[in-house]
């Protein structure tokens, strides 16, 4: 910002101005072949950059911290910068430099985590959302977009329990920025609810004006369609400030919605589930990287916004599925159709950069091949893809255009110059025709020149600071005729220059410039004509991702042997020898099948109980995994799967403190045990994993009882659950209430292996009596000495034996190992890192 004291040279006068009217971003400035920045925001680019921080002449006397990055090098520290979730403005030079004359200087460009466009900013397989967040009186609106592909979704949410829903909607699409135009303790939640993500959390470009009208927004109430409104004009408020648009229209449409009309999945369940992001060390351990067989980025993107919202019409569902075993079917075709949008660029993030006239020559090379490609798969006779053929439109006089104007091998940016087809212009074909004469007149003079002096090693050469040049080594120099100028002196000889050489190169200069306007002017003549029909692109990438996930989802089926599940008007959920589909993919061996049955009027509540790592962590997460699949449109590594329409899924599997909030396990364990509580209906599925172990045992089994009994006491209205504890005493429930069903994981004592367990991960009916948590802990490699005296105790407070005179453990435990043996206990490899 700028500071009070000495004033600063006219420069950095005009620096500091533009940058009080950013004063949220970095700002480099473009100074000849490099983009400068000053001040502070020199040290801080050159700390995240880790360039060197020079000084410069500010005025006066003093000097000002500089840092700076060559134009050609621009994105590359860009997209460093744009990692870190800076925002960084650009100011361009707006004229030619001229000496002794300040460059008139603007930013152009706000370059925000939110708004991205280019390609090496962003992962072709995520959408990059920015969102926007307004209310009117107690109801709250949520907008969002990904301002390069155009995808855009609105939503309106009240009731008591609006800022939670809200918070869950914000995390189920993980933008990259939000701008905030909301009450002060709703912007307070929504910073909690960030801290540790990389999401950017903004204030509204502009303030919103309300006196306007507005129209009332179909399926909204008046109060709610405010609410969207000032969420949406504060998204395109701000996408226009950061000049990304040039000006024209932003993001499409909004897809107006509710949350109803998906199943709910909260941020825990989604965490719980790995859905789109994997808890452990293999990224791949995720539903969405098990079934993503998509062959284009527009399919990837789309497979993970279904997934994060599965469906809850069994009409829309039942579509989906009758495609994907149409595809299933037709091997030789579904094979087909994959290889041609095998080769498909990303269409929607292309017609995105041609709407902001932002697309450059290879990215029409790109387009140009996409459409040569879709253009045999709309005349495909496959009715159940027919609808989406014919969404994807004919762009044969789109694609003539593009092959008549482009060059079949475009450089990469239009300055380079060659993009353009000679024969587009009568003018450009003159021009480079002029240009190829004059390099012909060029060879001519020089063999002429040769012949004239008798040099016979004569050239002439084209250097960047002279221009053309006549080169002569210094063994010739006596040759060298009288009308030569000497123009540049070399180690081994001397340039000259001619009267006509002088000529021929003002020739030559003024047809290339020539070429490089005419090329400029057709290239935006080009994008204009392409930029009429970017919303018919965009409804053509939008079938070709669907056609891909489709194709994909049936690829899986036919991989993996997954079946059609069937839906019932029942709440129910019945699967027969199911298989959980991440794991199945990663351990590429064959994964011992389960059957669940979640009946409508009995068993709705299934106890779960068994051996720690047994299985039923896993057991669970593949029930939720399989509904998810299903509502989407997906098939089910089943043998069969019949299920009603799930609501929500809820999970409370797993623990951990949250060390941001200062919460505990235990806390956070109640708070998702309360949520669960408040939310569930008579069509969500529970998922609870061993409620009440992070606190003592007698409160843990206390308050597990008290909230299985809360569940059941809702009778018709109970919702659907799966119960894994390790408090066998819960499994008396069976007695007192019809609903719940005794489950175990099966495990027999191995005594050949010292009494360590064997695994069978088989679901039986009826209880299991022992946790078998001493014989895992010898497993993991816990002291022998340990292990006994658990085994001592454990007999003692079962009653099999009484604790020998209480004697401390510390006095039964042998004396402390020396270092070279806890050494060799650690084991060879660890020796080596201590």
């Amino acid at each position: 910002m700028k500071a009070s004291g000495p004033k600063y040279s006219p420069m950095l006068e005009q620096y500091f101005g533009m940058k009080a009217k950013h004063p949220e971003a970095i700002l480099l400035s473009r100074v000849g072949d490099f983009y400068e920045a000053y001040g502070e925001d020199a040290e801080i680019a050159a700390r995240a950059l880790q360039i060197a921080l020079t000084s410069k002449e500010a005025g006066s006397g003093k000097r000002i911290a500089m840092a700076g990055v060559p134009h050609h090098a621009l994105s590359q520290y860009l997209a460093r910068l744009v990692r870190q979730r800076f925002v960084v403005a650009l100011a361009e030079q707006l004229e030619v430099p001229q000496p002794n004359r300040l460059v008139p200087r603007d930013v152009v460009r706000l370059v925000t985590p939110g708004t991205l466009i280019e390609e090496h900013f962003l992962d072709g397989k995520q959408n990059n959302y920015l969102a926007a967040i307004a209310a009117a009186g107690d109801t709250l609106a949520l907008a969002y977009a990904d301002v390069s592909t155009g995808y855009s979704a609105a939503t309106a949410i009240d009731g008591e329990n609006a800022y939670d829903e809200l918070l869950a909607e914000v995390t189920r699409i993980e933008p990259a920025e939000i701008v905030a135009d909301a009450p002060a303790d709703l912007r307070a939640l929504l910073s909690a609810a960030l801290e540790g993500t990389q999401t950017r959390l903004t204030t509204p470009a502009v303030a919103l004006v309300d006196q306007r009208e507005r129209a009332t927004l179909a399926g909204f109430s008046g109060a709610e369609s405010l609410a969207v409104h000032r969420a949406l004009e504060a998204l395109a408020a701000f996408v226009d400030r950061t000049g990304v648009t040039n000006g024209e229209r932003g993001p499409n449409e909004p897809q107006l919605y509710r949350r109803r009309q998906f199943l709910a999945i909260d941020a825990a369940t989604r965490k719980h589930l790995e859905l789109t992001e994997a808890q452990g060390q293999n990224p791949r351990a995720t539903l969405l990287a098990t079934l993503d067989l998509c062959v284009t980025s527009m399919g990837s993107r789309m497979l993970a916004r279904w997934i994060l919202t599965p469906l809850v019409d069994a009409a829309r569902i039942g579509a989906r599925h009758d495609v994907v075993a149409a595809l299933l079917e037709e091997h030789a075709r579904r094979g087909a159709i994959r290889d041609v949008l095998r080769g498909a660029f990303d269409l929607e993030r292309i017609a995105q950069k041609i709407r902001f006239r932002r697309a450059t020559p290879r990215d029409l090379a790109s387009l140009r091949h996409t459409l040569d490609l879709l253009r045999p798969l709309r005349q495909l006779e496959f009715a159940p893809l027919a609808p989406l053929f014919e969404r994807i439109g004919d762009f044969g006089a789109m694609l003539d255009d593009l092959r008549n104007t482009l060059v079949d091998d475009p450089p990469a940016q239009i300055g380079d110059g060659g993009t353009i087809r000679p024969g587009a212009s009568d003018e450009l074909a003159e021009c480079v025709a002029l240009r190829g004469d004059t390099r012909a007149k060029l060879s001519e003079l020089e063999q002429r020149e040769r012949e004239r002096t008798g040099i016979k090693t004569l050239k002439i050469k084209y250097a960047s600071p002279f221009g053309y040049a006549i080169e002569v080594s210094k063994s010739y120099a006596e040759a060298v005729p009288p009308d030569y100028v000497r123009r540049q002196t070399l180690a081994n000889g001397e340039r000259y220059v001619t009267q006509e050489l002088k000529e021929l190169e003002v020739a030559i200069s003024s047809a290339q410039a020539r070429q490089e306007r005419l090329e400029h002017e057709l290239f935006e003549a080009l994008l204009e004509r392409l930029a009429g029909d970017v919303d018919r692109l965009l409804v053509a990438a939008d079938a070709v991702g669907e056609i891909d996930v489709l194709a994909a989802l049936a690829q899986c089926a036919a991989e993996r042997g997954y079946v059609r599940p069937e839906f019932s008007e029942e709440s129910v959920v019945v699967i027969e020898e199911g298989r959980h589909p991440v794991m199945e993919a990663i351990l590429h061996k064959s994964f011992v099948p389960n059957d669940l049955r979640l009946r409508a009027a009995q068993h709705r509540f299934i106890l779960l109980t068994g051996p720690n790592m047994g299985g039923k962590s896993t057991y669970l997460r593949q029930a939720g995994l399989l509904t998810i699949m299903a509502q989407i449109g997906s098939f089910v590594p089943a043998a069969r799967m019949r299920l009603g329409i799930i609501d929500r899924i809820f999970t409370r599997i797993g623990a951990g403190d949250d060390l941001a909030s200062g919460q505990s396990t235990f806390y956070m364990e109640m708070a998702e045990a309360a949520n669960i509580l408040r939310r569930c209906t008579q069509r969500s599925l529970l998922l609870i994993d061993e409620v009440g172990r992070g606190t003592g045992t007698l409160d843990g089994l206390a308050i597990a009882q008290a909230i299985c009994e809360f569940l059941l006491g809702l009778e018709e209205q109970a919702p659907l659950v799966l119960f894994a504890t390790h408090f066998h005493e819960l499994c008396a429930l069976a007695e007192h209430w019809g609903l719940v069903a005794n489950y175990h994981i099966t495990a027999v004592e191995n005594r050949a292996a010292g009494g360590a367990p064997v695994f069978s991960h088989r679901v039986q009916p009826g209880s299991s009596s022992r946790s078998f948590g001493i014989e895992v802990a010898r497993m993991a490699g816990l002291p022998e000495a340990v292990v006994e005296r658990a085994q001592e105790v454990a007999d003692a407070l079962s009653g099999h034996a009484d604790i020998e005179e209480r004697v401390p453990l510390r006095q039964k435990m042998p004396k402390r190992p020396s270092a070279d043996r806890q050494m060799s206990f650690l084991g060879p490899d660890l020796q080596n890192h201590g």
